[in-house]
């Protein structure tokens, strides 16, 4: 009872739409953006989080999906059809409006998470909670430290979807290396001139 529980907590924290807005706007702290950016990056990561959980709760009220974690093959694919272009708009916005690369390429990242999880439905269910939390970790590079504790919370967020019955190894996986790409591709595009 009492591990289901904590399993439920860290499904529910390492949620993507809480777990990335709060990452990212202390990996903007941390690497001393100004106070101006810091709140652009969580309003915008924040504001996709939000809509996205709206869309997710109103889903679940009309009787459409079971739960807001949208676990059934069906749920998820709704979700993702509505994420991809959330992510990607809001990505375009941040471009195109002059933000910080950080938060387009950010954005753009997650975006293709959501993405590589659509072209893979038919063969797993990519965990999305996984990629995120693995993406999330990347934001903290080059400081080793903070990386392994966002990937310690990683392992023990896909313990938590493992425990749940969310997901097998393979959508574990699958989310991680996701997320581990998406980690490598932010890096890169923080270091393109």
């Amino acid at each position: 009872m009492m591990r289901t529980a904590f399993a439920h907590l860290l499904s529910l924290a390492g949620h993507p739409a809480i777990l990335t807005p709060s990452a990212a706007a202390l990996a903007a702290v941390l690497r001393g953006a100004s106070p101006e950016t810091t709140r652009t990056v969580l309003l915008a990561a924040g504001a996709v989080a939000a809509t996205v959980m709206v869309y997710s709760l109103v889903q679940v009220r009309q009787g459409k999906w079971a739960d807001a974690d949208a676990s059934v093959p069906e749920e998820r694919s709704q979700l993702n059809l509505f994420l991809l272009p959330a992510l990607a708009i809001a990505s375009a916005w941040a471009f195109w409006s002059g933000q910080p690369t950080a938060l387009s390429a950010g954005l753009g990242v997650a975006a293709a998470i959501v993405a590589a999880a659509m072209l893979t439905s038919r063969w797993l269910k990519l965990s999305l909670h996984v990629g995120f939390a693995v993406l999330a970790s990347s934001l903290f590079w080059p400081e080793m430290f903070l990386v392994g504790i966002g990937l310690g919370i990683s392992s023990l967020i896909a313990w938590s979807r493992l425990y749940l019955a969310r997901h097998d190894l393979a959508d574990i996986l699958a989310g991680a290396l996701a997320g581990a790409l998406g980690g490598l591709v932010f890096q890169l595009l923080l270091m393109a001139p």
